[in-house]
């Protein structure tokens, strides 16, 4: 039978086991919640470079997914985090994040835009994946359209067409959605090691670049898949939903589902194709449909 001392004890290391749990989500709805880049990392305008430093290191020492309590948006928090403290570390993005965070006028600011208003996490987010579209993404339609000289019945007009509105659409949910945002800058974090390892590889190793420029046009094109994969599974659960309501009721429920997703089924099938293995990635699917939810209310 436990005596007074040993049960003092166990009953302390579960108040303090409870109070880290509180702690850990408190820090984690914070930076999954909030705009600002600064107050993502805790950190005033003012901060120099080491103070910055130091207060990622000490949110990321209490979100990291390894650090116990376990809690199931470490992960997402966690990259987050990574996001402002990059953009952050860095004098010249972060004049240029200072420069942009500033309202041009007494009005409102428009969180829709880069320049000129308050900026915010998704709006990041979008300048990074617009620069990538207007640039690196040049040698994915190059590909495409290269694929649709050699094999125009395999890879028709309309698949590049609608890779290239895909991304449009991308950069729309990007800006409408937080949540989209931290998803997408993910994938370009994957585009952005493959991009590395290219630009590290010699002039004249035309096979090895060959093989990674291949590599970074399947890696790229499983974005759009991820994305249209993850809104069809997204109406399709509301529409189970809707069903079992209706039919709880005795109503006959009325297919009115609208078109999900931001691919055709002709053209979803041949970037199957294309992609291949690159597109595998158990835990960035999960992330996706997981991540889709919302943020747990505060733990009482």
């Amino acid at each position: 039978m436990p005596n007074a001392s040993s049960m003092a004890m166990s009953d302390a290391n579960h108040q303090a086991q409870t109070a880290m749990l509180d702690q850990k989500h408190d820090i984690i709805h914070h930076i999954l919640n909030e705009e600002d880049l600064y107050k993502v990392l805790g950190a005033p305008r003012t901060a120099s470079a080491s103070e910055l430093r130091r207060c990622y290191l000490d949110r990321s020492k209490i979100c990291h997914p390894d650090k116990p309590p376990f809690h199931p948006l470490s992960t997402s928090a966690f990259q987050r985090l990574g996001f402002a403290f990059d953009i952050l570390k860095s004098a010249r993005t972060r004049r240029t994040y200072d420069r942009a965070s500033k309202p041009t006028s007494s009005q409102l600011p428009d969180k829709t835009t880069f320049l000129g208003g308050d900026h915010t996490f998704r709006s990041a987010v979008e300048a990074i994946l617009h620069e990538f579209i207007t640039g690196d993404f040049v040698i994915v339609r190059r590909f495409l359209e290269s694929l649709h000289a050699q094999y125009p019945n395999l890879v028709s007009e309309e698949v590049v067409v609608n890779v290239n509105r895909s991304f449009v659409r991308i950069r729309e949910l990007v800006l409408t959605t937080r949540t989209y945002a931290l998803l997408i800058y993910i994938e370009l974090g994957r585009i952005h090691r493959v991009q590395k390892r290219l630009m590290g590889l010699g002039y004249l190793d035309v096979v090895g670049r060959a093989k990674l420029t291949i590599h970074l046009v399947r890696v790229t094109l499983a974005v759009p898949m991820r994305v249209d994969r993850a809104l069809k599974q997204r109406e399709e659960k509301a529409w189970m939903a809707e069903v079992a309501g209706l039919q709880a009721r005795g109503t006959t429920p009325t297919d009115t589902r609208g078109k999900a997703g931001i691919l055709n089924e002709r053209v979803s099938k041949v970037l199957e194709f294309i992609v291949g293995a690159a597109g595998e990635d158990d835990g960035a699917d999960e992330a996706w449909g997981f991540n889709l939810g919302k943020v747990p209310p505060r733990r009482t």
